[in-house]
């Protein structure tokens, strides 16, 4: 690894023909750890460390756990091939299946025959060795799925955290420039204000002046034609004429002065640059923060009636958060109510929607680009049956071997099926003595196994290869090897676990 995080075990393993007790390496890995579960073997015989390279011999690597899961027979990576060192990274998958159990393993190495000749080709097996796999205590409070769960909304929330933080700033400095616009708005409407009374005072004044003069010269004009009321009737109207002509005159001035006072009030607006309604929505509309509202103004998201009808659904094309009822077209075992998140992209696609019912942890997702997509699940249902017991029959006894129910806590007779999406994996556990060759001992569920399953069980030494077969009625035989050998009795045992993938 190159982060240097790894943990690796070396074991030295020879090549020799004598049998030993399973080597306990003494070491043990746990079942969150990936790509930092590492095996490093040194190869060697009576002469020294084995001269290993890929293109004279592989090397490869078999384990089988206590539960009876089981690896894949994996090719071992050449580290030094003049020391004969090999290495394995264990899968985090099988050491997943293998929590809290005993691993046993073997390694194997053989000759590249180019020829493909029978007498060129050479085997050796390695003697057998053990290890443990915990549990990570994590796993005490969830499942290994719900932890990935909580990773991904862990990000999630990071995510959201951001983005929130981001709007806040953005709202932020809209606030700073509505504040400022509002100060503008302010002093533009004082300057109004001011204006607006200094020009009303100066009308009032010019307006008194000019009624003052206007009574002033009816006053005059008045006496003047009391005195002069015995004139001739000539000289009066000649004195009248002469008083409306100077009372015309003195008006038309006045309306003159308002008139100039007016337009030089307008001058002042547009000279100052004051602030009209129409430039303040302009300006407003010119700030650049988030316009587009994505929920209710109480934080609630929208609620919409879909009617089962699809065309309503695929006009949903806006980003945003709903809650839609009588979605259409989900899967038959998705609820219809539930949170829909809409995600789009400038223009008119791509375009995807995210939606999660709101009784059922499961999520299904539909895209749009030039055309919708059907709705896609991206959740798996998972079940595990756990082990079920089952008897021995036809005059077999279960469970006697391997020290059932004492200190090497041997497995007793059982079955069980784990699935994980599509995938059904099975596996059928044989404890029993006192049986033939060719019996039927057990009786299982009909069609527990879709097609006839075989495997090999352990037996004593003279009858290696050993099998069971499981048919697809239910029924499980038993065919011994070295039949001639093998006698009904207490002394006579089969032992092992059968596994398969549907």
């Amino acid at each position: 690894m190159t982060n240097g995080i790894d943990k690796k075990a070396l074991f030295k393993l020879k090549s020799e023909p004598y049998l030993k007790p399973i080597s306990d390496l003494g070491v043990g890995f746990y079942n969150l750890d990936e790509n930092t579960a590492i095996l490093s073997f040194q190869l060697s015989n009576t002469k020294g460390p084995l001269l290993i390279h890929k293109n004279n011999l592989t090397a490869y690597a078999y384990f089988e756990s206590s539960n009876g899961s089981v690896s894949d027979v994996i090719e071992l990576e050449v580290e030094d091939s003049n020391k004969g060192l090999v290495t394995i990274t264990l899968d985090k998958d099988f050491l997943q299946a293998s929590t809290s159990t005993k691993v046993k393993g073997q390694v194997y190495i053989g000759v590249n025959n180019v020829d493909n000749k029978p007498e060129y080709n050479e085997v050796a097996v390695f003697r057998e060795f053990s290890f443990e796999v915990k549990d990570a205590l994590i796993n005490k409070i969830s499942s290994f799925t719900k932890m990935e769960y909580i990773r991904m909304f862990d990000q999630l929330k990071t995510r959201i955290k951001q983005r929130v933080l981001d709007i806040e700033e953005a709202i932020a400095n809209g606030e700073d420039y509505v504040a400022e616009m509002k100060s503008v708005l302010q002093k533009g409407i004082e300057t109004l204000n001011q204006i607006v009374s200094d020009g009303k005072q100066d009308i009032q004044s010019y307006i008194k002046e000019a009624k003052s003069t206007l009574d002033t010269i009816k006053n005059d004009a008045v006496n003047t034609i009391e005195k002069l009321s015995k004139d001739t009737k000539s000289s009066v109207d000649s004195k009248v004429n002469k008083v409306v002509e100077t009372i015309e005159s003195t008006s038309s001035e006045a309306t003159e002065h308002i008139d100039d006072k007016m337009s030089e009030f307008k001058q002042t607006v547009e000279d100052n640059d004051l602030i009209t309604n129409e430039l303040l929505d302009e300006q407003f509309d010119n700030l650049d923060w988030q316009k587009y509202e994505l929920t209710n103004d109480d934080g609630t998201i929208k609620i919409m009636n879909l009617e089962s009808n699809v065309e309503k659904l695929n006009k949903m094309t806006e980003t945003g958060f709903f809650y839609t009822t009588n979605t259409p077209d989900l899967p038959s075992d998705v609820s219809s109510d539930g949170f829909l998140i809409v995600y789009a992209r400038k223009g008119n696609s791509p375009i995807k929607h995210v939606y999660q019912p709101y009784s059922q942890n499961k999520i299904v997702v539909r895209n749009y680009y030039n055309e919708w997509s059907e709705w896609q699940k991206i959740s798996q249902t998972q079940s595990d049956t756990g082990w079920v017991p089952f008897k021995i029959i036809n005059g077999g006894r279960m469970n006697t071997a391997y020290g059932y129910g004492g200190d090497r806590n041997g497995y007793g007779c059982s079955y069980r099926a784990i699935t994980n999406g599509s995938v059904t994996q099975k596996f059928v556990r044989v404890n029993a003595d006192n049986v033939e060759h060719s019996q039927v001992i057990a009786q299982l569920p009909s069609n527990f196994a879709k097609s006839p399953q075989v495997g090999f069980i352990r037996a004593p030494l003279i009858h290696n290869g050993t099998s069971l077969i499981v048919e697809n009625d239910g029924t499980v035989k038993v065919f011994i090897a070295n039949e001639p050998e093998w006698e009904k009795s207490n002394n006579k045992y089969i032992y092992g676990t059968v596994s398969w993938i549907e």
